[in-house]
């Protein structure tokens, strides 16, 4: 296993200069002296700051004097983390998610580099987390009933959408009410639907896939069941997809990149020339510098197949895992379970980052726990209690990992295509043979 990932690992390595970003000493010789137990923590710095890290760090040493946390920091964590890893220094803890380009937690779980950490998750936490976060397909990779990865940071990802628009006019509830104020902002010059870019469409699908066929059918579709799209639910799925494709912003393929043009698509939402899009609440930092003063985000499930059917919200959630060749164990279990206590949630709740001005700005990190939204106050409020309106459910889990399918671009033939819908050089048929073709692949290699 151990030959397996490093030539993974090698495959995936890229050239880059591998500078220490710890806030502490990595040397081991450290704990000797100390007469301290080490432990490794290594996290992604994203959009949430580094703050919030070195707190919870501080935090869990104060608990656990016996304990020194190295914590390495790094917006380029898995450049970082290869080489170390080759040479056979493996952090305890890791928070990496999956979904990143780089796939580098998906490698992990191919070759089954992960520990068994479904230990942590009994008696008082498994009560204290929110339900189904811990039973997934994410948390849960292998289908096995045992947990590997630590949901953390959830969010709910819905459409957003200008909310002073809709004082005096009804949100559309149904897609059949979708389509028809879609047609009245066709007539304004205005569009009724954008995306940031192809990558953001994996909430919405997942969304349907459970809105159309329910649980068991949403539950087989994450494991590649060979009758997903040839069923009359996935034909449902595909064809919303579809006509909602030919309500789409006609610059949002041009715009959807990485490089910035997602924000013009996002932005277009803010300036009232679409109405809404598929995005999770980090949208609203992310678009604080160019949002109008008294702009109010509103935000709202996907809309119901028939009146007053159920409405479904996909949430999204961040991961924390230990490596299985990681040296302390004990304290990297310990740590995850600090993370879901009170003093944790509350560092994370009281989360602010630094702005372009020098400015200290709130941003709260919400954990999957129970009665979490009793802690939150405005806009946060609004967003987290989604699922406290009537007839709105959470969809949870991933698709289902598999082995290494060499010339396979998942998330290219799943998702990619909406681009192509969207400008017309595929057809829903087009796509529906492509992903037939792609869930073959998967189902063959399905672990």
């Amino acid at each position: 296993m151990k030959k397996l990932l490093c030539m993974s690992l090698m495959a995936l390595m890229v050239t880059t200069s591998f500078t220490g970003c710890g806030s502490k000493s990595t040397d081991e010789t450290s704990g000797e002296t100390s007469g301290k137990r080490i432990l490794k923590v290594a996290a992604f710095e994203d959009g949430n700051g580094g703050d919030i890290w070195r707190n919870l760090e501080t935090a869990f040493e104060t608990a656990n004097p016996d304990v020194d946390i190295e914590l390495q920091l790094s917006s380029k964590l898995d450049e970082e983390l290869r080489p170390q890893m080759l040479d056979g220094e493996y952090p305890d803890v890791v928070y990496y998610n999956i979904g990143q380009k780089s796939g580098f937690t998906e490698t992990m779980i191919k070759e089954e580099a992960l520990l068994d950490i479904s230990d942590v998750f009994t008696g008082e936490l498994k009560d204290k987390l929110a339900d189904g976060f811990a039973e997934n397909a994410i948390t849960q990779p292998y289908g096995d009933g045992k947990t590997y990865l630590a949901p953390i940071f959830y969010s709910p990802t819905g459409l957003w959408y200008d909310a002073s628009q809709f004082e005096n006019e009804k949100l559309p509830a149904t897609w059949d009410e979708m389509w028809t104020y879609g047609d009245k902002l066709k007539a304004e010059g205005k569009a009724l639907f954008t995306y940031p870019t192809s990558g953001y469409f994996d909430g919405t699908l997942f969304a349907l896939l459970y809105q159309a066929g329910g649980s068991d059918y949403y539950k087989k579709a994450l494991e590649y069941d060979e009758n997903t799209w040839n069923s009359k639910e996935g034909q449902l799925v595909i064809d919303t997809v579809d006509k909602l494709s030919k309500y789409t912003w006609d610059a949002t393929v041009a715009n959807a990149n990485s490089d910035g043009g997602f924000k013009k698509n996002q932005q277009a939402v803010i300036d009232g020339q679409v109405a809404f899009m598929p995005n999770g609440n980090w949208v609203v930092g992310e678009m604080a510098e160019s949002t109008p003063e008294g702009f109010k985000w509103g935000f709202m499930p996907l809309p119901a197949y028939e009146e007053g059917g159920k409405r479904y919200a996909y949430t999204f959630f961040e991961q924390v895992w230990v490596p299985k060749e990681g040296k302390n164990h004990d304290d990297a279990k310990e740590f995850i379970k600090f993370l879901y206590s009170d003093e944790a949630i509350d560092i994370m709740l009281d989360n602010k980052v630094q702005n372009k001005d020098g400015q200290m700005v709130a941003t709260p990190v919400v954990q999957p726990v129970k009665g979490i939204v009793d802690k939150l106050d405005g806009d946060m409020k609004l967003f987290y209690s989604i699922y406290e309106q009537e007839g709105v459910l959470p969809a949870l889990g991933n698709w289902a990992a598999t082995d290494t399918i060499e010339g396979l671009d998942f998330n290219k033939a799943v998702y990619g295509a909406i681009d192509s819908l969207v400008d017309g050089s595929m057809t829903a048929d087009q796509w529906k043979t492509q992903l037939n073709e792609t869930f073959e692949k998967c189902r063959a290699a399905l672990k």
